[in-house]
């Protein structure tokens, strides 16, 4: 296959500055600019034309446009649409919708907005260039003891105000595909720069850093059995209200207060917690002057962790574990312990209780007694599958983990796959939901992790025909997002399917180099919206067209892309890069893309 080739291209900067900033040019606020003659203007435009109230040409015949409800950057030279039309509006590129005055600067506009200024500045990048930025955010802002989900900060966009700690349930899920990002950018850039190179170096540590993290979740309970935890917290973070939460002290941990503890009347439950943490992974928390008594984990897991974590052992096994005999231990023993534990619960991952978790249950029982394991028995009879074809491959052992396997296959589990599409319209149709509305989006993702592997390990091509045949189930749902790390999944399972590369590499080239989430303008003019009802009864817009990266909500791969939110966040919160490096360094792995001169 033939890479597609990446170029540098423009990428928005955004700086916002108090009016009294020196950096701001005094010209910008006695700066005359009437509003744009559009009576002609050829292409459709993000604002009603009477909106736009000022303008200010820039460079190579570039014009700005601002209004009351943001800005548009008309390039006429640009190479497509999503060049030609560039929206920025409040609160992800401005700080208020209204645009009071403009300067063009060069390439790059200062924005006069109410009692702020917007410094936009439009540099040219590579899309590794990108990566190294947006990694770089995520190392120094939203890593905790190695593990990335997000970071809160007390003011808008000032990394500086960050809160020294943070919650995030899907711990061992984000991490995971931060850690696999950082895996493969290990594996491109060792064959191209050779071991010992500086940015080789760094990107193994950071891989093995945020693996530990992983398997820390999977041993820092204590407890004797193959559990998971969500998340931990230490001595002096406080602990959320939304869940189940085990406090250590000496070989027993206890359930303590939440609303969601108390309504399940788990308050005080006592459980085990003798089995010993390993020391190279306890050294996450105990370098920096914690015990195993500083710590409260989260419990209830999901299959969304659990798939993770096989997914990244599975590709540390291959990348790390060369050079690293003391881990790939560690990753051998985490594996059988923690596939062990679904086998003997009866294919459901149980809490001490012996009562099965919400979100992680692979069992008949749960497929053939329940509504909701009706819809979702195709995803988890193959994530049950591709956990026992893990442990074998990583192990290199078969046994019971071949039993089981054959057993599952015998009681129908590689038929289920296929059966996903129709399942899942039943289950809409039986909410009187959109069925694009009653997808959990995370969904998305475990679908493609446990589909590529299942695909990729099984020899067997009966078994290989109906796996492959579940993953086109899903293809609907998947490919109409564009989205990279998706499609070059789904290209690996299935090496016939057809991905549209010029749009994958139109995300890279539209990703912004920050991940603060806020809010953009949902009410664009340009864009037909049409309003649905999801699962919660909640009233939500769905765009009818895919809009760039840099034009859309923030967010992880669990969220619809065509969603449009009308939130007000200012930037309070960064999420992780890992949607970015995981796609990118997937991608220039498997040689879906490269950058241009190093072809």
């Amino acid at each position: 296959m033939t890479p597609y080739i990446l170029k540098k291209h423009l990428t928005r900067k955004i700086t916002f500055l108090e009016k009294n900033d020196p950096q701001i040019p005094a010209a910008l606020f006695s700066a005359v600019s009437k509003a744009p003659d559009l009576t002609d203007f050829p292409y459709p435009l993000p604002s009603a034309k009477s909106d736009y109230t000022c303008s200010a040409q820039g460079n190579n015949s570039v014009m700005w446009f601002g209004g009351k409800t943001g800005i548009t950057r008309y390039d006429p030279n640009g190479k497509s649409i999503d060049d030609i039309i560039m929206y920025f509006s409040a609160h992800r590129h401005l700080p208020h919708h209204a645009v009071d005055a403009m300067l063009a600067d060069g390439d790059d506009l200062w924005a006069l907005c109410r009692d702020k200024v917007a410094h936009i500045e439009m540099i040219m990048l590579t899309a590794e260039e990108k990566s190294e930025i947006l990694l770089d955010e995520t190392n120094k802002y939203v890593m905790r003891r190695g593990m990335v989900s997000q970071r809160d900060l007390k003011e808008c966009r000032n990394y500086e105000s960050r809160y020294p700690y943070a919650a995030c349930d899907n711990d061992g899920l984000f991490t995971s595909g931060y850690a696999i990002g950082e895996m493969y950018r290990y594996a491109t850039l060792k064959e191209k720069l050779g071991k010992d190179h500086p940015r080789v170096i760094d990107a193994r540590r950071n891989a093995t850093k945020a693996c530990e993290a992983c398997l820390l979740l999977m041993y820092i309970h204590g407890r004797p059995e193959g559990f998971i935890a969500r998340s931990y917290h230490v001595t002096g973070e406080p602990i959320p209200d939304d869940g189940i939460f085990y406090k250590r002290e000496g070989k027993t941990a206890h359930c303590v207060f939440t609303n969601e503890a108390k309504n399940c009347g788990r308050v005080g439950e006592e459980v085990p917690c003798d089995y010993p943490v390993p020391e190279r992974l306890a050294a996450l928390y105990r370098d920096i002057g914690y015990t195993d008594d500083d710590i409260c984990y989260k419990a209830d897991t999901s299959s969304d962790e659990v798939t993770g974590h096989f997914l990244q052992m599975k590709i540390a096994h291959d990348f790390l574990a060369e050079d690293d005999p003391e881990l790939d231990e560690i990753i051998k023993d985490a594996c059988k312990r923690t596939t062990k534990h679904i086998i003997d619960h009866g294919f459901e991952f149980c809490e001490s209780s012996g009562k099965p978790t919400t979100w992680a249950k692979w069992s008949k029982r749960y497929f053939d007694n329940d509504p909701i394991g009706y819809v979702d028995a195709p995803l988890n009879s193959s994530e049950m599958l591709v956990y026992l074809k893990i442990t074998m491959y990583i192990t290199g052992e078969k046994g019971i983990w071949q039993e089981t396997y054959d057993k599952l296959i015998a009681d129908g589990y590689a038929d289920l796959g296929a059966k996903h599409y129709d399942r899942f319209y039943q289950g809409a149709m039986r909410e009187r939901v959109n069925p694009e509305e009653d997808l959990m989006y995370g969904d998305n993702m475990l679908a493609l992790m446990t589909y590529w592997m299942l695909c990729t390990l099984e020899k067997d091509e009966a078994l290989l025909k109906k796996y492959r045949a579940a993953f086109k189930s899903w293809s609907g749902l998947i490919l109409r997002e564009h989205t990279p790390g998706y499609d070059f999944m789904y290209k690996l399972g299935i090496p016939d399917a057809e991905i549209d590369l010029e749009k994958d590499a139109n995300w890279f080239t539209h990703f912004e180099t920050n991940r603060f989430i806020s809010t953009v303008n949902s009410l664009r003019h340009d864009v037909a919206v049409k309003i649905g009802r999801n699962y919660d009864e909640k009233r939500e817009f769905e765009i009818s067209a895919l809009l760039t990266p840099n034009e859309r909500h923030v967010s992880k791969y669990d969220r619809n892309p065509y969603d449009l939110f009308k939130g007000e966040n200012k930037g309070t919160c960064v999420e992780s890069c890992y949607i970015y490096t995981y796609a990118y360094w997937i991608g220039r792995y498997y040689g879906f893309i490269d950058e241009e001169g190093q072809a």
